[in-house]
């Protein structure tokens, strides 16, 4: 599946980016003259305008083999939402998006960072180390940033990790009793069509962990909570069947591109 590019920098866009979210709803008016009004769940998108300004000549001709590849409007392609995390159920690491190793251990209900109850004890009671993972349908040759808030209550560490075919990008953390935002900065440099993002725990370790992202940039946003749905839209769309660019110079392009997600 082609993917919308990612810029030279490792940025997900450039500023200003407009995300809109579209909804319809369906009115029956019956023979009473009455009427019933249901919302239309299949119907939900999500459109984004990225006012690109200024890029290489590289940026741009990408973006135009995209277009010209899936045919304007006509064909699909993945597209990772600039705002958004792009897992699914963030803090829900025993929700079946997850994959855990055999004797891990998850227990919900924890005192998270942001002082509710939402974070999640992991334990491996296993005799070889053992992590909770999730594989996302993403490019392999994009960076990514992986970020989790973890602590611990005995001395253990997390290994942070971005796996792909023939690569892989690791980061061991020790760990105190208080919360602390962890980072792993990803560039794995191969063009695969999935990542497997994840944290490890050593035999015997003890782990806090709460609100896990993932974003196609370089470097750490706000936590975004995610549930049903993430950041990655692999069926998004051209909303036009041309694009105009604006040659500033001979590596200075201007264009508004404008792309629909459901």
């Amino acid at each position: 599946m082609p993917a919308f590019p990612q810029l030279a920098t490792g940025a997900s866009a450039l500023y200003p980016v407009t995300r809109r979210n579209v909804t319809r709803t369906v009115v029956n008016t019956l023979g009473d003259g009455s009427t019933v009004v249901l919302a239309d769940p299949d119907a939900a998108m999500r459109e984004w305008e990225l006012q690109a300004s200024g890029l290489t000549l590289n940026e741009w001709a990408a973006i135009d083999t995209l277009f010209q590849t899936v045919a304007g409007r006509f064909g699909t392609f993945t597209f990772l939402d600039p705002f958004g995390n792009l897992l699914l159920r963030s803090e829900e690491f025993g929700d079946p998006a997850w994959n855990s190793s055999p004797l891990i251990q998850l227990t919900p209900g924890v005192s998270d960072p942001l002082g509710t109850t939402r974070a999640t004890q992991v334990v491996n009671a296993g005799s070889a180390a053992g992590a909770v993972t999730q594989t996302l349908a993403v490019p392999g040759n994009f960076r990514y940033t992986l970020s989790v808030w973890a602590k611990t209550t005995s001395v253990s560490n997390v290994t942070l990790s971005a796996t792909t075919s023939g690569g892989s990008a690791t980061r061991s953390i020790a760990l105190t009793s208080q919360w602390r935002r962890v980072l792993l900065d990803v560039d794995l440099g191969l063009n695969t069509e999935s990542v497997v993002f994840g944290v490890g725990l050593d035999v015997g370790a003890i782990v806090d962990l709460f609100g896990m992202q993932v974003e196609a940039q370089i470097g750490a946003s706000d936590y975004k909570k995610t549930e049903s749905n993430g950041g990655v839209y692999a069926q998004a769309r051209f909303a036009e069947d041309e694009l105009t660019v604006t040659a500033k110079g001979t590596d200075l392009f201007n264009v508004t591109v404008r792309i629909v997600g459901s």
